[in-house]
């Protein structure tokens, strides 16, 4: 008799981290069906999924009865959900921790057996309150509050570092001078931010190339991860290292300009770039350290080694910066 098929429902399937789960899930040798929810189903992005197998359900996050039905016979439910969303920046609409809230009561309350959450430590907590940050503080209350239903198996948070993709992304470039795209007017890629703290170490994670097998490797094994909030992270390194390997991979001037302080990166009023500035504060206040605790490169690793061979392919490590500057700007 052929094992039950699991069926995992992937929010949010057609952006960054979504669709690297479901992209990573859909070549695994367990009998795992991907349901994959978007408000979009005639999305390429979409379409893209459903070819390759995954089950494309519209689903709106902020509607109870998409849900439920989405989450109808689920076994595994990923969750990200977007805390920049300008439909949770109304004043007296919902939070994004509210909207968190209520999704993870649905998917208990539909029998959902494990629960793997895109989330964040918190810096209030690391920081003795000196240096919050309101977003992460949020996701972090809502994967404490999901460890409380014990209709789960499991609850796993996946706390994603820097994306290696904010380096191929032109508003992030804009917003710290301009690397790796746009030379200043003395002809360098500059790269202009706040010091990170400690050793100064950025820790950063490909989605595209790590994260979705790593939250694969998650599903795989989940009651060995369960309560436990994992790092997800594929390199780190200093800014000056940052611009030292641009150059020596791609020929191009680069350079790292310090601020002298958080207050100095420019905002513009934007919610992204103020929880950015936010940031810089909470590392400067815990020795450089995004995640809370010192890097943890292998369990990201193993992760991501359970999930290429569930998938039957050969190990891999996970990319370095080097790596990803070849993949995306190559030598000259």
């Amino acid at each position: 008799m052929a094992p039950l098929q699991k069926v995992v429902v992937v929010y949010g399937a057609t952006g960054v981290q979504g669709r690297s789960i479901s992209l990573s899930l859909l070549k695994s040798q367990q009998n795992f069906v991907v349901r994959a929810l978007t408000r979009n189903p005639q999305s390429e992005k979409a379409k893209e999924l459903a070819r390759l197998g995954a089950e494309v359900v519209k689903a709106d996050g902020f509607n109870d009865n998409d849900m439920e039905n989405a989450l109808s016979g689920a076994w595994g439910f990923w969750l990200n959900t977007h805390h920049h969303d300008p439909a949770t920046q109304q004043p007296n609409g919902p939070t994004d921790e509210d909207l968190g809230n209520r999704l993870i009561e649905i998917a208990a309350k539909a029998g959902v057996k494990v629960f793997i959450y895109s989330t964040c430590e918190s810096p209030a907590e690391f920081t003795k309150g000196v240096a919050p940050v309101p977003g992460m503080d949020a996701k972090h209350r809502c994967e404490m509050y999901a460890r409380t239903f014990k209709e789960f198996d499991a609850v796993i948070g996946a706390f994603p570092g820097w994306y290696f993709e904010n380096y191929v992304t032109p508003e992030y470039a804009q917003a710290f001078g301009g690397f790796p795209m746009f030379p200043d007017n003395e002809g360098y890629l500059t790269w202009h931010a706040p010091l990170v703290g400690g050793e100064g170490k950025v820790q950063t994670v490909s989605i595209e190339d790590d994260f979705g097998e790593m939250v694969h490797g998650m599903f795989l094994n989940p009651l060995k991860w369960k309560n436990k909030t994992i790092q997800c992270l594929s390199d780190a390194f200093t800014y000056e290292d940052m611009v030292k390997t641009f150059t020596e991979v791609t020929g191009k001037k680069a350079r790292y300009v310090p601020m002298a302080s958080a207050d100095d990166f420019p905002t513009h009023g934007n919610s992204v770039l103020i929880e950015l500035q936010d940031v810089f504060r909470y590392t400067q206040n815990n020795n450089g350290w995004f995640f809370g605790n010192p890097d943890d490169f292998a369990t990201c690793q193993s992760l991501k080694d359970e999930a290429r061979r569930d998938k039957g392919l050969e190990p891999e490590p996970v990319i370095s910066l080097a790596k990803y500057f070849i993949k995306h700007y190559g030598p000259n």
